[in-house]
C-alpha cells in the first residue's frame, strides 16, 4: 500500500541529487556524505525504476514544506531537511563539502527558530555533517548567545 504525499505545487527533484549524497541508504550499505554509486549528479539515479525502497519513500522538506522558499532547494543551499515526526526531530543534513552552509542566512535564522520551537515542544533540531552530529538548542536565559551547539 502506498502513502499519498502532498508535494508543494510546482516543486520537484529536477536538477537536484543532494539526498543521493547526504543521506545514508541501508539497502545499499551507503554511508552519509558520499555520493551513491547509483547516482549521476547531473542526471539522477541510474537505477531509478528499481531504486531502494528508502529512496522511493523519501521526500525532503523542500518538497513538502510550503514555508521553505526556492533558496531551500537542496541543490542550491547544500542542505537536505527532514522531519522525523515520531521522534520530534528536525534533521538538517549538511554537505560536508560546504560545512558552513547551515550557518549562512537565511538558513541559520530559520534553524534557530526551529530549535526554539522544538525545545518548547520537547523536540530537537540536529545538523548532520557526515558522521558529525550537532544538536542546535536555543540559548539559555540570561546569556547573550543566540544558540548552543553540542557536537557529538
Amino acid at each position: 500500500m502506498s502513502q499519498q504525499v502532498d508535494i508543494v505545487p510546482g516543486r520537484s527533484c529536477a536538477g537536484c541529487t543532494m539526498c543521493c549524497k547526504l543521506l545514508s541508504v541501508a539497502e545499499l550499505d551507503k554511508a552519509p556524505g558520499i555520493w551513491c554509486s547509483l547516482c549521476d549528479a547531473k542526471t539522477g539515479c541510474s537505477a531509478y525504476a528499481r531504486r531502494p525502497t528508502e529512496c522511493r519513500q523519501f521526500y525532503c522538506g523542500y518538497l513538502l514544506d510550503p514555508t521553505l522558499d526556492e533558496r531551500w532547494k537542496p541543490s542550491l543551499c547544500k542542505l537536505v531537511i527532514t522531519h522525523e515526526e515520531q521522534l520530534g526531530e528536525t534533521l538538517i543534513h549538511n554537505d560536508p563539502a560546504r560545512p558552513d552552509a547551515w550557518r549562512r542566512e537565511p538558513f541559520h535564522s530559520q534553524i534557530l527558530a526551529w530549535a526554539a520551537t522544538a525545545a518548547a515542544e520537547g523536540g530537537k533540531v540536529i545538523v548532520w555533517q557526515g558522521e558529525t552530529k550537532i544538536a542546535v538548542m536555543p540559548a539559555q536565559a540570561g546569556t547573550h548567545d543566540t544558540a548552543q551547539y553540542l557536537y557529538g
